[in-house]
């Protein structure tokens, strides 16, 4: 079956440059030829030094730049801001890196599937939230349940609801059963605002 694995890699003080590899190795093994690894991790707020998390992610599946690996593919990162459900205030910043194993993407399976598993792994993309923040690199969710909705974002927008999408935390694999439609419904919804950008003669530039 089909696998694409989402994994937690922790940020904390007693996480190593080798705790972290030995993660990525054994969530990395899972994934089958085509599908995904997505690696999730809180990013700094300080200029203080930390461990290279998307280095190591790069490293371990990529490989050194001068000895690229023929089995791995960079596909994407971005980042998830987390807010305060009751006041909406911004609570943390998390990053996301994605790298594929080599092979049939997963939309090279449509021409073989029925208007009802089409219809089934539909993505609601007129929605705002679609629009505003799906769409884009940078989400905001509410922290009270961002794991969960990251996990279902993911499973939803890069594989069909039929194949195996598993959650790696803390040494534990965990296949993610509740494949649905994606919904939007209780996500926020990203609001832009103009801000003006002023010459040094205080003229409006745009």
């Amino acid at each position: 079956m089909a696998t694409s694995v989402l994994t937690f890699i922790s940020t904390a003080d007693s996480s190593t440059e080798r705790t972290v590899k030995e993660q990525i190795g054994k969530a990395k093994d899972l994934v089958t030829e085509g599908r995904y690894l997505i690696a999730v991790y809180e990013a700094p707020n300080d200029w203080e030094s930390h461990l290279p998390i998307e280095s190591l992610i790069i490293g371990e599946t990529l490989g050194g730049i001068q000895n690229r690996s023929s089995e791995w593919e960079f596909f994407g990162n971005g980042v998830v801001r987390t807010y305060t459900s009751k006041t909406l205030k911004y609570s943390k910043a998390y990053q996301w890196t994605i790298v594929r194993r080599v092979g049939d993407k997963p939309y090279a399976r449509r021409p073989s599937l029925s208007a009802a598993v089409l219809k089934r792994n539909s993505i609601p993309v007129s929605d705002k939230v679609f629009t505003r923040d799906v769409a884009n690199n940078v989400w905001h969710l509410l922290n009270d349940h961002f794991k969960e909705r990251i996990i279902t974002r993911f499973s939803a927008l890069l594989t069909w609801q039929d194949e195996e999408f598993i959650v790696f935390e803390g040494g534990k694999a965990t296949p993610f059963t509740d494949r649905k439609a994606l919904s939007l419904k209780d996500d926020l919804v990203g609001v832009p605002n103009k801000v003006p950008y002023f010459w040094d003669s205080g003229d409006v530039l745009f």
